[in-house]
């Protein structure tokens, strides 16, 4: 490295450099070096330095630390200084010679160029400094510099991080603002070495730096270090640094410090200009001004001062103020450097960036720089001020900001004021060329004038400008008429209506005008002198003439002239009442021609001119005659627009005492509304008009309300129009809101929120929510709408209706803003009273429920003794689908569970609330499992459903919250009360509310408070006594203890022993309380206390009615046709049974046989599935599952004897019961769900084996509607015909002319799939449709037959399926479904495909998708020549690739997997073959099967391959080794077992087999009987040929290679043989 770099500085630098070290002697010499002036030592800064001592260290991971901070990148300092402080925040204290090796690398560090490394450098100071507290002392002389230097690092995270430091160490103000003053001279000395002694060359190492990064680091070390500087002189008195006195003047005074205002960092000079900022106020009398003047004038003017234009204007202004002398006697520059021109240059640059503060230090400075800087002596003479010319391309220079014109002009005007004021000066030509400009291009702008342009905030610059102007009268008033002629000539020439920029030139003309009266307006002000005066009125009247004349002129169209008239009159004060004939042609041309000109394009400007003529004529007449004439007008597009600027002017306030006249302007405004382009413009002006009157906004709502409530086209429009008036006048609509026609808005508002138009649903809902913000229940204003709308709303059904939601939401917000105090009579109008409830609810208690429902309640088969006389009420539905008895239950429900509502109520009315919301859910429960023709809703899609039964349960989790109040004046009480007394009589509101009772009482039972509410036996006795069956079984649940049933019990049993149960209604009514005391749980341990021969006598008895019933029907030999009332007496005996011989299961007797006999008359007898046989047939399912569980668990030896001697009965009446149920569907209809799913169980329970002969039976119930019984159906066939295959595989083997068929009946049912479109609506969510999984259970079965059939078989089946496209059929509904028609194909890893169990999935759609994933795995596997048909002949290219592609991804590695296990397993059995043996060798990672044959000592091998695709892509087939035979016979061999293995329609690995199977036999066949070669004894030669060359005389085969060896070995022709000469034969 060369010296020169360590060269010191001159002397001025060198002498600052030390000029701080004595000083600094009474706080101690620094460590750095001695107190003298030429002592050098090493600089702390440098990057030469003497490492520091580590050997002292003991801890090594901190000695590799420091090593590593020396180290010249970056990062690894970074992670250096990030060990040292884990390293020491680790330690409570630290070793001495850790600190003073860290002060040795701390000030470098400390100035790093990697911001990282600058920032963790002070965060470990800080750490350290306070770790080590005290002992740190001694360092601080050699730390504090850099430290204190860093809080003014450029880069505000590092010095954030110095700040946060420092404060570490020493926490309060007053300890830190010590440090400065006890360590004032360590701290100005590193600011004097860093200014004077560092350099770039000294900072950074030029090998590994680059210059700009070297450059960076050296203006950021002097930039901090002026800052310090700065900081100690603006916070110390000069007493405080009386001592620095002589070193601080010297440095201030330094030559080589003022040179760094010209610095090319900008930081380096805002720094200095900082600094003379503080020597300005603190030392004033010190400074070097000739030093200076050079250094920051002479200088710094001519310097680019981007970034720190500010501070420089700042300084140079201050500069000024206290020396003005700086500029004259001080400047040192001349000619090119002349202040003048060093100025002109630094201000034609503009701000350079700056804000707009700049502009104002300009001023500052330029009215304190002296006159003759700113005129020199040439400018006097030429009158050229080029001071006001720089200023003015500073301002219009393209870099200066908009936001700093106006301080920027301001300025401008305000040098240009100070050059007035000087005698040299021409003010007349000085205003003329740099003042003037500025009015003419702001009144006329043009490209030649544009730096003259004033934009942003111009006026009061334009009002200061035309006050300068003013100053020279003469000019002013002949550029004032130049400009005033110019103007009324471009409107006199302005453009016609049939130019294309028609618009434009009248836009321009209206703009100027604008302008120019604008500034009119502003000069009014100023007190002109009376010549000005008289000037402006004459030329503004002259204007306002010639465009009057000119609108006549061209009727109007002109509308520049007209906004020239308007804008003047208004704009010019008292131009009128000075200038009479002008006033006078106006109000002519107002009251004569402006009516004609209202439909022109002048027309906005004429009707703003009416109302400003109130001085001078009648402006309420010529109001109502100007809109006389446009409402006389016919419609038309000017009308439209006529109209518009009419309403939204104050003509209205001239004309609202006109009825007629206002009358004839609603019913245009009407009409123009209908006009949806027209409505937003016409009403927003109208509403938005404080003049418009009150009975005109009315008129115009209630318009927009009517349409609302028409076709759905207008509802946005009209919303759009509400919106537009909620905008610009909500007052207006809240007044129709409280008027008697506004009633019904709030109700359409509320019901328009619930569209399914997103948009005029979100419109509604706005509009409605500012109304319901102000209409609380306690305001009068909304009240009577909004309780209207609660009274009657939820049982209102029409199209109009409220949904329940918006009910709900309406009524609980009116709630929560109500007062306390009204809430009880508030809550009164919001809960529904029992008038409305049996209203809503009456057309529900008008027929009887479905008897099937009798197979899931308590009451069962009491349905049937319900009376029904009214006929049925047609039920209405609101648009969702809901009756007005079920919007009442869902309104009351949510309404009760979302608000606290219910506490206000009365305890009578909660009652009631609480009977009617049970006797619903019940009906709802009802409808849920069964449709009804008097349905509670109407629904089209499940998810609808799906709602309902969420709003049921909801409702359900209510009224059980209630069954914890057991008060006797609680609402429990009361209901139940009620519910009790309603169950009397044979009604249908009977039935239900004896239902809704039970199903409480159950509740209650559970929650162990059943006994609270209990009803003596006196009750359950009268009500039995007096025939109340409903009443009475109710009574039952409410008894407190089951013993207290056993006396009724076993009254019962006598009385019903004794009876003959034909007797109807008294036998009806005694089963059903038995079998409802039965029912109750807890009265089973009760029932051993009973005589268990009076049990025998009972079940005897009802084993003779049973048998007397159905005997008669086997005597009549027809089925019978029984009343709905006798299946009712029948299924209650069955259940009654069900419960009784549980209890005599150790007891024997004929009863059990007899008992069987009559379960098996029953499914035969009754085999038809009518919803009013479904009890009987379900009792009957339920006591043989009973009895079945019997035998099984407590074996009674005539009860086993007798169920296996009817099992054949048994199995032939339940196959019978199977087929008669199978085309009833049971969806929709829970009761035959249950009976199916019962049967289904029995069925599969018994055992049933099914013969071949009676398989035709089966399979239509594959085909049922009842999933049930499909699954049933598919269980039993899926057992047998796997089984019948050993029977059909033994035929065809021993027949040749046997053929294996698939039934027809199975066949027939895949037939027809199930096409994409047919399921498109389809709710996969709930279930799967039953012809779909008809369909596919089906095929299911069909590939069934393929398990355990030989191949002959399975070719025969196949043969079978390809006389139909079934195969195609099913392919195509399984990709549809699976792949094409999807965003996303299914992904099949997550199911099981090789293998199906029936409802093993989560849900229905589930389900499907792996039924049709493993049948397109069976389809691809048993039958690949079909599938792979059916793909290759698909039209859509599209979906071959996704098919091809999905079957890739997860089908095809199990085929493949499967089928290479079958060969793997079938070749072990080839290689022992003793005539021909085959070696087989599979990779199942290549896909690929090799196949070898030994011949002699080679071997013959081919390869197949099979693809990613496979089967739907062809497996390839090619020849490894030749040997033997010719290549085309070869090639013949691999293409024949190649189409042998593509071609084979029997899958599974065989056509795999098949095509090798060929491959060898056509080997062995070419073989067969080839001799040896008699030269080399093989049968292959070496060339892999045969032999074929005979000896024509010894008829022995050679190899034509050994042949021709041998001919040239022995030098003969002979054969090798007979030594014949070879011929050849």
């Amino acid at each position: 490295m060369s010296k020169k770099q360590f060269k010191n500085q001159a002397s001025s630098s060198r002498a600052a450099s030390g000029l701080f070290t004595a000083a600094n002697g009474a706080f101690g010499s620094s460590t750095r070096g001695g107190g003298t002036f030429g002592a050098v030592s090493s600089s702390p800064l440098s990057y030469v330095y003497e490492p520091p001592d580590l050997t002292s260290i003991s801890e090594p991971n901190t000695i590799v630390a420091f090593k590593n901070l020396q180290k010249k990148d970056s990062t690894t300092k970074a992670k250096a200084l990030e060990d040292l402080l884990k390293s020491v925040s680790s330690y409570e204290s630290f070793e001495d010679a850790v600190l003073d090796a860290w002060i040795k690398v701390y000030p470098r560090t400390s100035i790093d160029s990697a911001r990282r490394v600058r920032q963790l450098a002070h965060q470990l100071q800080g750490l350290i400094a306070h770790t080590s507290g005290k002992r740190f002392v001694k360092h601080m002389p050699d730390a504090v510099g850099a430290w204190l230097a860093g809080l003014f690092d450029s880069d505000k995270m590092v010095s954030r991080a110095a700040q946060e430091s420092f404060k570490q160490t020493f926490q309060t103000d007053e300890k830190m603002q010590s440090v400065w003053k006890i360590y004032l001279g360590p701290i100005l000395q590193f600011c004097s070495d860093a200014v004077f002694k560092e350099n770039i060359n000294t900072l950074s190492d030029e090998r590994t730096v680059s210059p700009d990064d070297a450059s960076a680091k050296h203006a950021r070390v002097v930039a901090a270090a002026l800052s310090a500087v700065q900081y100690v002189l603006e916070n110390n008195s000069r007493e405080a640094l009386i001592k620095y006195h002589p070193a601080l003047d010297e440095f201030v005074n330094s030559k080589e410090l003022w040179k760094l205002a010209s610095h090319t960092d900008a930081s380096v000079r805002k720094a200095i200009y900082r600094l003379l900022d503080v020597c300005l106020v603190k030392r004033p009398e010190v400074l070097n001004l000739e030093m200076i003047s050079t250094s920051i004038l002479v200088s710094g003017l001519s310097v680019n001062q981007t970034a720190s234009s500010l501070n420089y204007a700042r300084t140079i202004a201050r500069l000024t103020e206290c020396n003005p002398k700086i500029w004259t006697e001080f400047y040192t520059g001349t000619g090119k450097r002349s202040a003048n021109k060093r100025l002109c240059h630094f201000l034609s640059k503009g701000s350079q960036g700056a804000s707009a503060q700049y502009w104002d230090e300009v001023k500052s400075l330029l009215l304190h720089v002296p006159i003759s800087v700113l005129i020199p002596q040439e400018s006097v003479s030429d009158q050229k001020f080029t001071i006001i010319e720089a200023i003015r391309d500073g301002v219009s220079n393209r870099d200066e900001p908009r936001l700093n014109q106006r301080n920027a002009w301001n300025t401008y005007l305000e040098v240009a004021k100070r050059l007035l004021s000087c005698h040299d000066v021409d003010r007349d030509r000085l205003i003329e060329d740099s003042v003037m400009p500025i009015l003419i291009q702001y009144i006329s702008p043009s490209q030649e004038l544009v730096v003259w342009t004033v934009s942003g905030s111009s006026l009061s610059i334009l009002r200061d400008a035309t006050q300068l102007c003013l100053e020279s009268p003469t000019n002013f008033l002949e550029r004032w008429t130049t400009l005033s002629k110019s103007f009324v000539e471009e409107v006199q020439t302005s453009l016609p209506e049939q130019a294309k920029d028609f618009t434009k030139s009248q836009d321009m003309i209206t703009a100027k005008a604008s302008r120019w009266y604008g500034l009119q307006s502003a000069m009014s002000t100023f007190g002109l002198s009376e010549r000005i005066r008289v000037l402006l009125t004459d030329r503004s009247a002259s204007e306002i003439v010639s465009a009057i004349e000119l609108l006549k002129a061209r009727k109007g169209k002109p509308y520049g002239a007209a906004s020239l008239i308007s804008t003047a009159i208004r704009s010019v004060p008292n131009l009128l009442s000075t200038q009479q004939q002008l006033a006078h042609a106006v109000a002519q041309f107002v009251l004569f021609d402006v009516p004609d000109l209202l439909l022109s394009p002048s027309s906005p400007y004429l009707i703003e001119l009416i109302p400003l003529l109130g001085n001078i004529m009648d402006v309420n007449n010529v109001c109502r005659k100007s809109l006389q004439s446009v409402l006389d007008s016919p419609p038309s597009l000017a009308r439209s627009k006529a109209l518009q600027h009419l309403v939204g002017s104050s003509f209205l306030g001239h004309v609202s005492q006109d009825e007629k006249l206002l009358a004839t302007l609603i019913s245009a405004l009407k009409q123009e509304m209908d006009d949806k382009v027209k409505q937003d413009d016409l009403l927003s002006a109208t509403v938005a008009n404080p003049n418009t009157p009150a009975k005109l906004s009315q008129a115009l709502i209630a318009h927009i309300v009517a349409n609302l409530s028409l076709e759905e086209n207008n509802q946005s429009a009209g919303l759009q129009a509400l919106q537009t008036v909620v905008k610009f006048n909500p007052t207006a609509l809240k007044n129709y809101d409280a008027s008697t026609e506004g009633s019904p808005l709030l109700a359409r508002l509320i019901s328009l929120g619930d569209s399914t138009d997103a948009a005029v649903s979100q419109q509604a809902k706005t509009i409605s929510d500012a109304f319901r913000a102000d209409a609380s229940i306690d305001s009068n204003q909304g009240k009577d709408a909004v309780l209207n709308i609660l009274r009657h709303g939820p049982e209102t059904i029409s199209a109009q209706a409220l949904s329940v939601p918006s009910l709900i939401d309406l009524a609980r917000t009116t709630m929560q803003g109500c007062n306390e105090q009204h809430r009880s009579t508030l809550v009164a109008e919001l809960i529904p009273d029992e008038a409305r409830w049996r209203v809503a609810m009456q057309p529900f208690f008008t027929s009887a429920p479905n008897p099937s429902l009798a197979v899931m309640n308590p009451l069962s088969n009491a349905i049937s003794l319900i009376e029904s006389t009214k006929p049925y009420e047609a039920v209405q539905f609101d648009k969702d689908g809901y009756s007005a008895a079920f919007r009442l239950f869902w309104y009351t429900s949510a309404l009760l569970q979302t608000s606290d509502v219910f506490e206000y109520a009365t305890v009578k009315h909660q009652a009631r609330v609480a009977k009617y919301l049970g006797l619903i859910l019940q009906i709802a429960n009802d409808h849920l499992s069964i449709s009804s023709p008097h349905p509670l809703w109407q629904l089209q899609d499940s998810e609808s459903e799906d709602g309902i039964v969420e709003i049921v349960s909801q409702t359900q989790r209510l009224t059980t919250s209630w069954l914890t109040d057991m008060g006797p004046e609680s609402l429990l009480r009361i209901s139940l009360s009620e519910l009790l007394e309603d169950a009397h009589g044979i009604s249908v509101r009977s039935y239900y509310s004896s239902r809704a009772y039970i199903s409480t009482m159950t509740e209650l039972a559970e929650l162990h408070t059943a006994a609270a509410l209990h009803v003596d036996n006196d009750k359950l006795s009268s009500t039995r006594k007096a025939g109340e069956t409903f009443a009475a079984a109710a009574a039952v649940w409410a008894v407190q203890t089951p013993a207290a049933l056993t006396r009724t019990f076993n009254e019962l049993l006598a009385q019903l022993t004794g009876d003959d149960l034909e007797k109807y209604s008294r036998s009806m009514m005694d089963l059903i309380i038995l079998n409802n005391i039965l029912d109750r749980e807890d009265f089973e341990d009760s029932l051993p206390s009973i005589p268990k021969q009076r049990l025998v006598y009972f079940v005897q008895h009802l084993c003779d009615s049973l048998v007397k019933v159905f005997d008669a029907a086997d005597a009549s030999g027809q089925q019978a046709r029984r009343s709905t009332s006798t299946l009712m007496v029948n299924a209650e005996m069955m259940r009654a049974l069900s419960h009784i011989l549980p209890s005599l299961s150790e007891t024997y007797g004929t009863f059990w046989e007899r008992i069987i006999e009559v379960l098996t008359k029953v499914c035969t007898i009754f085999g038809a599935a009518f919803d009013e046989r479904l009890p009987l047939i379900h009792a009957s399912l339920r006591l043989f599952s009973i009895l079945r569980k019997l035998g099984l668990r407590e074996p009674n030896d005539d009860l086993v004897d007798a169920l296996h001697s009817h099992q054949s009965s048994i199995a032939s009446s339940m196959i019978s019961l199977l087929q008669a149920f199978r085309n009833i569907p049971d969806e929709s209809h829970q009761p035959r769900k249950i009976v199916n799913e019962m049967l289904a169980r029995q069925i599969s329970y018994a055992n049933i084996e099914i013969e071949s002969s009676t398989v035709s039976e089966l399979f239509p119930v594959l085909g049922s509607e009842s999933l049930a019984l499909q699954d049933l159906a598919y269980s039993l066939l899926h057992q047998q015909i796997p089984r019948w295959q050993e029977d059909v595989a033994l035929d065809k083997a021993l027949s040749k002319d046997y053929v294996a068929k698939l039934p027809e009946e199975l066949l027939s049912l895949i037939l027809d799939a199930p096409t994409q479109n047919a399921l498109l609506d389809v709710d996969f969510k709930r279930s799967m449709p039953p012809s779909l999984r008809s369909y596919l259970l089906s095929w299911l079965l069909v590939f069934d037959h393929w398990t355990g059939a030989s191949d002959a078989v399975k070719n025969d089946y196949i043969d079978a399926i390809k006389e139909g496209s079934y195969v195609q059929s099913l392919l195509h509904l399984a990709s549809d479904f699976l792949v094409t028609s999807r965003v996303r194909p299914v992904d099949a890893n997550k199911f099981q495909i090789d293998s199906y169990t029936p409802g093993s999935e989560e849900t229905p759609e589930k389900d499907t998708h792996s039924m049709l994933i493993h049948l397109y795995f069976l389809a691809l596997k048993h039958l690949p020549t079909l599938s792979k048909a059916w793909w290759r002949d698909n039209t859509s290219r599209q979906t071959q690739v996704s098919v091809e592609s999905w079957t890739e991804r997860y089908i095809s590695p199990l085929i493949i997997s499967s089928e290479l296990a079958t060969v793997s397993a079938w070749g072990p059995t080839q290689a022992s073959d003793p005539d021909q043996p085959l070696t087989i060798k599979v990779s199942t990672s290549t896909r690929e099967v090799t196949a070898s044959i030994p011949i002699d000592e080679q071997f013959m091998s081919l390869a197949i391959v099979l693809p990613p695709s496979y089967p739907l892509s062809r497996a390839t087939v090619s020849g490894l080794h030749r040997v033997g035979v010719t290549e085309q016979k070869w090639r013949s061999w691999i293409i024949t077992t190649q189409g042998v293995i593509n071609f084979s329609d029997i899958g599974g690995g065989n056509q795999l087999i098949d095509g090798l199977m060929a491959w060898r036999k056509n080997v062995t066949a070419t073989l067969k009987g080839q001799t040896e070669c008699a030269i080399c004894y093989s049968v292959v030669s070496a060339d892999r040929q045969l032999p074929n060359k005979r000896c024509g005389t010894c008829k022995n085969m050679f190899h034509g290679s050994c042949l021709f060896k041998w001919f040239k070995s022995s030098n003969s022709s002979s054969c090798p043989l007979c030594r014949n000469q070879f011929s050849y034969a």
